[in-house]
């Protein structure tokens, strides 16, 4: 089995989520963090002539916390 046919598997068993179905508005709460992922993530993507030279984005995010705070929420909202 090859790798594409393996990624071909993995996306049609439905183990990767074909559609996220999470906005913003469905975090309830977590206003500050919203805001700082706004700025740090969405902002630089719709406006990447604001964010050169020491304005450069940032690299990564690490979403920490105990279970049941909203991470995995949080990151479909991103990504959608």
């Amino acid at each position: 089995m090859t790798f594409t046919s393996e990624m071909e598997q993995i996306i049609n068993d439905s183990i990767m989520p074909h559609e996220l179905n999470v906005t913003w508005n469905d975090i309830i709460g977590m206003e500050s963090v919203k805001d700082k992922l706004n700025e740090t993530l969405i902002l630089p993507h719709l406006r990447p002539d604001l964010f050169t030279d020491l304005r450069s984005p940032t690299r990564g995010i690490l979403l920490y916390g105990p279970p049941g705070n909203g991470k995995t929420m949080i990151a479909k909202a991103v990504a959608s």
